[in-house]
């Protein structure tokens, strides 16, 4: 039966690109019972839904580079780079790498189309897979959005057809599509909430949340209203009505962490490789990130970001000995001008390129000292690094520009013990969403007022990250042995809600900066998402390194100049180039794209898709 399935994929796989070439064997197998009945559904979602946005070693490096830099969680560790962000004087700039527009045709969008088009349309028991099928159209319906999301133009309508054999479908824009967009999810849950009899379940074949259809429907919910909420500046209108008609819905919405959408990976792609450890030795962690979280007292702080090397307890031996040099050698550095800022132990890096200077942005610092067995150098971490282990498992085991001083011990090395996996939606980033909303209605919305939304958010924040640490064995979390073992616990989220920066008071304005600061550091984990929450709101706002002081409980992100100009973060993704039968439709489109307000010219990715307004 698997035999079969893997060549009914493959066959597919190979039609669609080919889109004629293969018709006759495609109806073939359409109309073959014994093929259909041993096609099993289940199977193919598996297939369909693999590795679920984070498909390879090279999607996940670009991560780096990309979205987690712009949103200056990280940072590189030679400094700010000139490469990462928009600047405005030239035609063409640096284009976020975001991979869901190959994810949608030559993936996920593809399969899914696979699994409900062929495999369930054609089955002679199809009815039994109605409820598999809503939910592979809530997918494949979430990854086209998250498609258009970042590129506003792309084929849809006519794209994926299979056995028709478009090779030149239209362009569609996403000012088109949305509202159809949150129809077909209104009607999936709609079909989910119906219990439609002798349904086949996914179980353990989905890999999210393991067949659970109430979870699903609160996702598909909570997923109307994320969609709905990036055009509340475009069609208010259209929001309200999605946010009212999902608040009213029987289904109801994300509701705890056990709730929270998360892809469970079942391959470790990157497991022990050298080059996704290029996060433990080409990034540090971002000043904005590290500074927002120290000055604030979070309990996350060692959960989330690493100590340098300027003291002891780095939970590696070989930091350590190098600590221990320092101490013996220089005893005063602790008091030292120049070191002094060093030993809080959490420094991040400054984003601004023009900060490159070796005094705020060096990641080593030297040391030279006359021993009795003669000259020793030596050279400790200035800069902190991000928790690794959350996105490269072990942080990277492998032999790197600085060795083994870039890994955390103990080590795993067996798969059983860290498990990957890729945040989609979760409870935490309702909360935050909800409170926007709340605060902006200046009413409870979803049966809780802003200030409530606000603070479960940072506790399921909290809790959230200590339990993903402790599946990650991150050290702080995890581990008593460890020197920095410190485990957020209830009185240390209670002690945090309760400081005065922190608490939800001020102006409507100030509220909406503390909301979009806590949503800022629970997307660590989604640094996409964070890349469009600032897009639709300008928080965290940008603020000079030399001035900026978080004492307010308000996040900032550190200001970009080069050579004194001010550069941007770019806020969309360049529409890919298509095969020369396509070019007309895809001119077309451009074209569409350049004459809509805000756009710019092809290249200029600091200009504004469709729901992208000031």
């Amino acid at each position: 039966m698997i035999t079969k399935y893997i060549t009914s994929v493959a066959l597919a796989v190979i039609c669609i690109g080919a889109l004629v070439g293969c018709k006759k064997d495609m109806k073939e197998m359409n109309t073959n019972e014994e093929l259909l009945v041993s096609t099993d559904p289940k199977y193919v979602f598996t297939s369909a839904t693999e590795n679920w946005n984070n498909a390879s070693r090279g999607d996940l490096m670009s991560k780096y580079s990309g979205v987690m830099s712009l949103m200056q969680y990280i940072v590189p560790n030679t400094g700010g780079s000139d490469g990462v962000y928009a600047n405005p004087a030239k035609a063409t700039n640096p284009s976020p790498y975001v991979p869901y527009y190959s994810y949608y045709y030559t993936k996920y969008g593809n399969k899914l189309n696979y699994l409900v088009d062929v495999v369930i349309a054609n089955r002679i028991d199809k009815d039994r897979y109605k409820n598999i099928a809503s939910i592979a159209n809530i997918l494949r319906t979430y990854e086209a959005w998250l498609l258009f999301d970042t590129h506003g133009a792309a084929p849809y309508t006519e794209a994926l057809l299979g056995l028709q054999g478009n090779i030149t479908p239209k362009y569609d824009m996403l000012q088109d599509l949305y509202k159809k967009f949150d129809e077909i999810i209104k009607t999936q849950v709609t079909v989910l909430l119906s219990n439609q009899p002798n349904q086949i379940a996914l179980s353990n074949n989905d890999y999210f949340y393991q067949g659970n259809v109430a979870k699903w429907i609160r996702f598909a919910n909570t997923l109307r209203i994320k969609m709905a909420q990036r055009f509340e500046k475009v069609d208010n209108v259209h929001f309200q009505a999605v946010l009212a008609d999902v608040l009213a819905n029987a289904g109801g919405i994300i509701s705890n962490n056990d709730e929270s959408c998360i892809y469970f990976h079942n391959i470790e792609y990157n497991n022990d490789t050298w080059d996704t450890a290029i996060l433990t030795y080409q990034f540090t962690a971002g000043n904005a990130f590290v500074s927002f979280l120290f000055d604030n007292n979070d309990p996350r702080l060692p959960i989330l970001i690493r100590r340098n090397g300027f003291g002891p307890g780095n939970n590696n031996s070989d930091n350590n000995a190098l600590a221990d040099s320092l101490a013996k050698y220089f005893p005063t550095y602790a008091t030292d001008p120049q070191y002094q800022k060093y030993t809080r132990r959490y420094i991040g890096m400054p984003a601004s390129p023009d900060l490159k200077d070796g005094t705020n942005a060096k990641e080593y610092i030297n040391f030279s000292a006359t021993t009795p067995s003669g000259p020793l150098n030596f050279s400790i971490r200035a800069i902190s690094q991000v928790q690794s282990r959350f996105y490269v498992k072990n942080g990277g085991n492998a032999t790197t520009a600085n060795g083994n001083r870039n890994i955390d011990y103990p080590v795993y090395t067996n798969n059983d013990d860290m498990k990957l996996f890729s945040p989609q939606i979760t409870y935490p980033e309702v909360c935050f969403m909800m409170a926007e909303i709340a605060e902006k209605a200046g009413a409870a919305k979803g049966g809780k007022d802003a200030k409530t939304w606000y603070e479960d958010g940072i506790r399921a924040s909290m809790q959230l990250y200590q339990t993903w640490g402790q599946r990650m064995k991150v050290l702080p979390a995890t581990e008593p042995t460890a020197a920095d073992y410190n485990p957020i616990t209830t009185t240390a989220i209670n002690n945090y809600i309760a400081q005065p920066q922190i608490a939800y008071t001020g102006t409507s304005a100030h509220k909406l900066e503390l909301i979009l600061s806590q949503a800022w550091v629970n997307l660590f984990m989604r640094p996409e998402e964070a890349w469009a929450n600032w897009k639709r709101t300008g928080l965290p706002k940008f603020k000079d390194y030399i001035t900026a002081n978080p004492t307010d409980g308000t996040a900032f992100l550190d200001k970009i100049t080069s050579g004194g100009i001010e550069f941007l973060i770019p806020r969309r993704s360049v529409l890919p180039t298509p095969n020369s039968a396509n070019i007309d439709n895809f001119n077309k489109a451009l074209e569409t794209l350049v004459n809509s307000s805000g756009y710019m010219q092809a290249n200029q990715t600091q200009g504004r898709i469709f729901w992208d307004k000031q």
